[in-house]
């Protein structure tokens, strides 16, 4: 569902899809509201959680430290996310490639679990 101009808010439901293991692309859209705290039950998830530039607001859950199979393209970019990186995107250890958050409105200093 990449660059297809969808507008309305990121459903919760998709938090039900706990099997799927890679692909989710809903970057470059009208996306508005807040990240959904049920996208950390996608703990399958392995690439893939593309959302950036959308007009998403609040911040990034903590919850999404659950993606601990993740290992390639988490991409929040240009999304006007705000507040701090939460200490949990540590958990992330399997990340290898691609981890985006540039471009929003994020602030204090990385968070050391980072790394």
């Amino acid at each position: 569902l990449y660059k297809n101009s969808l507008s309305s808010t990121i459903p919760t439901q998709l938090g039900q899809l706990g099997q799927m293991s890679s692909g989710f692309y809903l970057g470059v859209n009208r996306l508005s509201s807040a990240v959904p705290t049920e996208l950390g039950q996608l703990v399958r998830m392995g690439s893939g959680l593309w959302l950036q530039s959308n007009y998403l607001s609040s911040t990034i859950p903590t919850q999404l430290g659950k993606l601990i199979q993740m290992s390639t393209g988490f991409a929040f970019i240009s999304s006007s996310l705000s507040m701090a990186i939460p200490t949990e995107l540590g958990q992330l250890v399997q990340m290898r490639s691609y981890f985006g958050l540039q471009s929003n409105l994020l602030s204090s200093a990385i968070p050391t679990q980072l790394g």
